[in-house]
């Protein structure tokens, strides 16, 4: 419905339980695309900022 908010928590391998030396966080470069069936999806683009 309109207003709603989708959380989707955190993906299955990310950072959490990983030995410190497998543990890989998001970067400047990196695509995440989230997709719920009939909605559609949403890709966001990791940037750097610049100050």
């Amino acid at each position: 419905m309109p207003g709603d908010i989708i959380l989707t928590g955190t993906p299955e391998g990310v950072i959490l339980g990983l030995p410190k030396d497998e543990q890989i966080y998001l970067k400047a470069g990196d695509e995440v695309t989230v997709e719920i069936e009939i909605v559609g999806s949403l890709t966001n683009y990791f940037i750097k900022e610049e100050l």
